[in-house]
């Protein structure tokens, strides 16, 4: 392993599918520059995760994906209660009533990580969203709804920690800076964000979620574009979104869920 320590290389193979968790898909020249680990070591790490039932390989991306299995890892995680106490009936009732997911998320250390989803209680879902999944900031409506209510040197501290993170942040969502504050203020105007995540047969709408007037989490739900088409989706989910968002909003008001 040319010098390579038994330690060094389970920190690699960590590091590896944590960084395939935090995509919604991702090459093995992307993990090679995420991880800062040898392209061969990559492909053995890739090998042993696929064989072990945790990672998955798109044949026609070739892109990686963890699987539902890797929950087992989390299985014993802490939830927080006020997710399940206050927020979870909320994102059930609309859930069932427009058929496509919800999901709830915030920011935290630069990324934007789901709280909570509905995946499970969606018909329309094969594969479950990841509870905690953590995701890129830009080019996800979530991201840009909470970046949208931030004041401009947050917003551009938050950037410069996911850039520093991840350096291809505004390539991998098909955007420039410039295109992305114009985006930024876009959202900000009209109140919601919605996007066609990048890679992937997803749109996601997303609103602000505003407690004691400040908006620390986003509420978003996700639909298939070829079954509702984005120039549809805010005549169908805007409204019953914005419903559930004030509802929540309500419930949270006298605790401090963040």
């Amino acid at each position: 392993m040319g010098g390579v320590t038994p330690l060094e290389i389970v920190e690699r193979a960590v590091t590896v599918l944590r960084n395939i968790n935090a995509f919604d898909g991702v090459t093995v020249s992307e993990l090679a520059k995420l991880s800062g680990v040898p392209r061969a070591a990559v492909n053995r790490y890739l090998v042993t995760w696929v064989n072990l039932g945790y990672v998955v390989r798109d044949e026609a991306t070739r892109k990686y994906t963890v699987t539902p299995r890797v929950l087992e890892f989390s299985s014993g995680a802490p939830r927080d209660d006020w997710v399940t106490t206050h927020v979870r009936p909320h994102l059930i009732e609309t859930c069932k009533a427009i058929g496509w997911p919800l999901s709830l998320a915030t920011i935290r250390n630069s990324r934007l990580t789901v709280l909570e989803s509905t995946d499970a209680e969606s018909p329309m879902i094969v594969y479950p969203m990841r509870e905690h999944l953590v995701l890129p900031l830009v080019g996800r409506s979530a991201g840009h709804v909470l970046l949208a209510y931030k004041t401009k040197d947050v917003r551009v501290n938050i950037l410069k920690s996911a850039l520093a993170a991840d350096p291809n942040i505004f390539s991998r969502a098909q955007l420039n800076t410039d295109e992305f504050e114009s985006v930024i203020r876009e959202t900000r105007a009209q109140g919601f964000a919605m996007t066609k995540v990048p890679g992937v047969n997803w749109g996601t709408l997303s609103v602000p979620l505003k407690v004691n007037g400040n908006v620390d989490l986003a509420l978003s739900n996700r639909f298939h574009p070829t079954a509702v088409p984005l120039e549809d989706a805010t005549d169908r989910f805007l409204q019953p979104l914005k419903a559930c968002a004030q509802t929540i909003s309500d419930a949270l008001k006298s605790i401090e869920p963040v």
